[in-house]
Formats: C-alpha cells, sequence, structure tokens
C-alpha cells in the first residue's frame, strides 16, 4: 500500500478529520522537519507516543530546492498576468494580495525551502525572510508547499491527502490529488460516519486511540477490504452482481454502491440492519430497502440470503460492528 502524506500543516487543524483518521486509516505521515517538532499539539504527539497513525518526515534540502525551484516557475507565471491565474485560488489579483504586508500571515520553516526561494519571494515584495524561515500569504505558502509535498511523494511513490478545502480549485489545477485515493478515504469517511450516528466530536479521543489499539489488526483488514473494493470498481461490476451479493458483508455492499454511484450519506440505518440480520430479509422488506437507494429489483434477479464469509472478511465485519458500539 503506498504512502500517505498529509500536507499543508505540521497536523490537521481539524480534530474531526483526525478522529476519523484514527479509525479507519492504516497510518500516514506528516511534513515535520525534525528542529521543529516540538511544535506540534499534545493531541498530535499523543498519537505518535501512543499509536502507529502518524509518523513525521522531515524533508530533505534536495526536496526543498526542487519544490523551491517549480514554486518560483509557477509563481512568475501568476505576477506576470494575475488576472489569468487567481481565479484558482477564488481571488481577483493575487499580485495584488501577495503585496499587501498584511497578508503574509503564514509561516513556512527554513528547513522545507531553498535560499532561492526565500530571496525569490522578498525580491518580488511577496514575503519576509525571518529567523525561522519565511512569512508568506496563505496562497502562497499553500503553492510552495504544494510542490513539496508532490516532491515528497513522488520520490517516495506515496500518495498525498489533506483536510484544507478553500485551494480545492488549485489542488486540482496541480494535479495533486489522485482520485482513486480522494475517492477512497471519502468512502471510508462515509463508512465511519455512518455507523457512528453522532457527531464524532462528543467521542474523546482517548476512547478513539483505545479502540484503535484494541482493533488494529481488524482496522488493516478493513483497508485490505477497501483495496480489494478498488480494484472491483477498477474491473467493473454490474446490477446483477450488486443484487446477487446484497446480503454479504457492508464492506462488499459498499463497494457496489460506490460503483452503482449512490452516495454513502443516502445509506438508510434500514439498509445497515438488513446486512448485518441477514435472518431478518424478506422479499418485502429487501424491495423496500433496494427501493430506498434508488435501485430497482428487477423480476429477473433474486436477492442472496446466504453471507459469503471469509476470514479476513469477518474481521471486517466484526471491526464494523464494534464501531456502531462507539455511539
Amino acid at each position: 500500500m503506498k504512502k500517505f502524506l498529509y500536507y499543508p500543516n505540521f497536523e490537521p487543524p481539524n480534530t474531526e478529520w483526525l478522529k476519523l483518521a484514527v479509525l479507519y486509516l492504516d497510518k500516514f505521515e506528516s511534513i515535520v522537519p525534525y528542529g521543529r517538532q516540538h511544535l506540534i499539539s499534545d493531541n498530535y504527539r499523543r498519537l505518535t507516543d501512543e499509536t502507529d497513525l502518524v509518523e513525521m518526515f522531515s524533508p530533505h534540502p534536495d526536496q526543498g530546492e526542487r519544490a523551491s525551484l517549480k514554486a518560483i516557475e509557477e509563481t512568475e507565471k501568476i505576477l506576470e498576468n494575475p488576472y489569468k491565474r487567481s481565479f484558482l485560488f477564488n481571488r481577483i489579483n493575487l499580485r495584488r494580495d501577495w503585496t499587501d504586508e498584511n497578508n503574509w500571515n503564514y509561516q513556512i520553516y527554513s528547513e522545507k525551502f531553498s535560499y532561492h526561494w526565500g530571496q525569490y519571494c522578498e525580491e518580488q515584495g511577496i514575503g519576509r525572510r525571518n529567523n525561522d524561515g519565511l512569512s508568506l500569504p496563505s496562497e502562497l505558502a499553500y503553492l510552495f508547499m504544494t510542490h513539496l509535498a508532490k516532491e515528497i511523494s513522488h520520490e517516495r511513490d506515496g500518495s498525498i491527502i489533506t483536510d484544507n478545502v478553500d485551494f480545492d480549485n488549485y489542488s486540482n489545477f496541480s494535479r495533486v490529488h489522485d482520485p482513486r485515493i480522494r475517492t477512497r478515504h471519502k468512502f471510508m469517511k462515509g463508512i465511519i460516519n455512518l455507523l457512528i450516528p453522532r457527531n464524532i466530536s462528543q467521542i474523546p479521543l482517548n476512547s478513539l486511540i483505545q479502540f484503535r489499539t484494541n482493533n488494529r489488526e481488524a482496522i488493516r483488514e478493513f483497508n485490505r477490504q477497501i483495496t480489494e473494493m478498488e480494484e472491483a470498481i477498477s474491473n467493473g461490476m454490474t446490477e446483477r452482481a450488486f443484487i446477487d451479493s446484497f446480503n454479504n458483508i457492508y464492506s462488499e455492499l459498499t463497494r457496489e454502491i460506490v460503483l452503482m454511484g449512490v452516495g454513502l450519506a443516502s445509506i438508510p440505518f434500514a439498509a445497515y440492519v438488513l446486512i448485518n440480520n441477514p435472518q431478518a430479509l424478506s422479499a418485502e422488506y429487501a424491495k423496500e430497502v433496494l427501493g430506498a437507494l434508488g435501485i430497482g429489483l428487477g423480476g429477473t434477479f433474486a436477492v442472496k440470503r446466504a453471507m459469503f464469509d471469509t476470514k479476513g472478511q469477518r474481521s471486517c465485519k466484526k471491526y464494523l460492528t464494534n464501531i456502531e458500539r462507539l455511539r
């Protein structure tokens, strides 16, 4: 499985995203230079000390050099014709915004970039060097961190993940995210949200860390099941295959739901109950649930009553059941 690299910050500022990651991610890394690791929050420190979810990656000088060169090239294009590219950051004139010192509110630490990037930003009047590195406008900092994350992930055959949605337009323009990875994580978060109906913010981080510790192997199996789903989607699955496997474990159901284009948020709780209680299946009940999912029950199709259950699938199913008990 590829390494997942989080950016642009040292750690996710969104606590809910981090809590979800505790439940569904195998592990990920964030870009934190060795000399700055004392700056992470207490909660993030707990995750690095008490779980295997988080590792901190200190960028190499050559990675910072390459990112700096690419950031300079792209910044030059924006400054030369700001009206053409400013929309990528939901702005009208980035040159005007970036030359306003009041907007230099984002710190990039010196271990991440080269001398040339700092010099260039000062010469263009779009940033200021300081004892720790460089103060930049948030859009320009995101531009640089995008290139740094791409350099690191490319060199290490990884994939980039983020909880930042403010600059999605630029991320898409820069081809930062692998669409399959984005679909995967959106899908996995949807599963967790479905199984924990209340707001996850109400669950203490201590409880989630202990839950992860108790279910570590099951989380690995959950990720393996999701990987199988990705392969099934790429190979294509028919409506008949969905109906035939409707009574399989939840991880198998969801792969067809994604293929059919049905959002997880639209799955009624009755569907989850049915999946986990195949004995409750009746023709009328199955028709009702399938109808709620927007999928017709054709006369030539029959709903499968037996559950196909391997050791891995049983582990995954048990994990999903345990998640539901977190409510």
